[in-house]
Formats: structure tokens, sequence, C-alpha cells
């Protein structure tokens, strides 16, 4: 979580935003905790 945040507030990135926001229209950059890969098969299979 830590890196994903610092790579989206990074110089480098501010660059490539200008470039995502004028390529898309009603564009959302999410950033959140997610699962590991055994607890979604678990949850996919209804465990």
């Amino acid at each position: 979580m830590r890196a994903a945040v610092e790579a989206y507030e990074s110089e480098e990135y501010r660059e490539l935003s200008k470039l995502r926001q004028e390529a898309t229209e009603n564009s959302t950059f999410t950033i959140m905790e997610g699962l590991d890969e055994a607890a979604k098969l678990r949850r996919a299979m209804g465990m």
C-alpha cells in the first residue's frame, strides 16, 4: 500500500498522470488495500 501511494505521489507519476487525464474521460484512479491471491481464491470458492 505504501509503495502504491509513494508511486502515485511521485514527480514521475505526476507527469504521466497529465497524459492519462488528457487521454481519458470520466477516469477514476483508486488505490486500496487488497487481498492476497490465496484469500481471493478462498473467497471465490465461498470458503
